[in-house]
This record gives structure tokens, sequence and C-alpha cells, in this order.
């Protein structure tokens, strides 16, 4: 099986199971992929901050990545709550995981999503400490959605203030210091077994 079909159906089973209304994530255990995957690549965004940055911005440190929107009532919010905790328990076993992984967060709602949105929202109690938050112009986060192959579509939804909600994937990537993909996390797993994959990361290298 070459690479880029096991890739594309590891991300196509996240449509097969939902997790929440109009949420989706891939059912299962954590998948190690080796080689070079077909995820992530080039883009070019601006932080919470208001600074444009690129993919090459945050190169040099492991990254851990996740696609949401800052108006997801339960689903992005809890992903990111078990990001912050995952490193918490990592670090409290090894002391040299501070520092080592850098934590985004790229928006799919960008129409609401503003910086200064972001600004407020990477802070929330339980997400990584130094969270950044990734916003843009629609053109640009498709763009990063397709390298990240990541699913978010806009849905009508009358309940919401808004009119609209999102169906996207729910998926925590682990992204090595080259940008290169490493391996993912869903809701499955738990913060004390990302928190076991990030350390052995940190010592191994894969």
């Amino acid at each position: 099986m070459s690479r880029h079909f096991f890739i594309t159906a590891l991300l196509t089973a996240a449509l097969l199971t939902s997790c929440g209304p109009k949420e989706i994530a891939m059912s299962g255990k954590n998948t190690v992929v080796s080689g070079k995957a077909l995820i992530g690549g080039a883009y070019e965004l601006t932080d919470h901050m208001g600074n444009v940055v690129t993919h090459e911005t945050y190169l040099g440190k492991a990254q851990l990545l996740y696609f949401g929107y800052a108006y997801c009532p339960d689903v992005c919010p809890t992903a990111l709550q078990q990001m912050g905790a995952s490193l918490e328990i990592a670090s409290d076993k090894d002391a040299r995981i501070d520092g080592f992984y850098r934590s985004l967060f790229i928006t799919i709602d960008p129409e609401r999503d503003t910086v200064e949105k972001l600004a407020l929202y990477v802070t929330a109690n339980g997400f990584p400490k130094g969270l950044i938050g990734l916003t843009g112009t629609p053109d640009q986060i498709q763009k990063v959605k397709k390298a990240y192959a990541v699913i978010g579509q806009k849905v009508s939804d009358s309940s919401n203030s808004a009119g609209y909600t999102f169906d996207h994937s729910s998926l925590i990537y682990l992204m090595d210091a080259k940008g290169e993909f490493v391996d993912i996390f869903t809701h499955a797993d738990s913060p004390q077994k990302i928190a076991t994959r990030l350390i052995a990361f940190r010592k191994t290298g894969r």
C-alpha cells in the first residue's frame, strides 16, 4: 500500500465516525506512519497578535497543530484541553518537554475568527500554554486545509446566531521540527497516552 493511499484512507476514515453534533473525528488508535507523508506544506497566515507568518516561522520546533473554530461549542475546546493536559503530563515526566513543542490552532472559520477573537480564545483555561492562534483570508485558509487534508465545510444552522456552523474533522497533528508529519491523535487518545508518545518522540525523533 502506498503512503499516499494510506494517509488518504486514514483521513477519509475521519468522515465515518461522529463525535458530537456536526463534528467529525477518526475512531480507533493513533497511527504512526513511517516515511514522509503527504500532510503539511507551505502557508501564509496571520497570528493572534496580528503578525503575518508562514510555515517557516514555526520550523525548528516540533508542533502540535489543531484545526477548528472559536465558536465551536464543545469538540474544539475538548481537543485543545486534551492537548494542554498531554503537554502538562509530559512535562511532569520529562522536563525537557518544556519548549520542545509549539502548539498551533488554525481556524477554519476566518469570517468570525478575527485576530482579536483568537487573541482571547487562545488564553482559555486548560488550553496549551503559549497556544498560537492563526487566521487568514478564506483563500489562505482553504490552502492550508488542503495541505493538511482537513475536512471543514460550512453548513446552514438556523439554531446558530450566525446562521451556520461547521462539519469538520477533529484531529491533533504532530509535526516534526522540519514541518513534516509524524503522527495523529484523536478524541479516543487519552492525555496520558498522548503524553507518552510526545516523550518518546522527543527522545527518539520518531
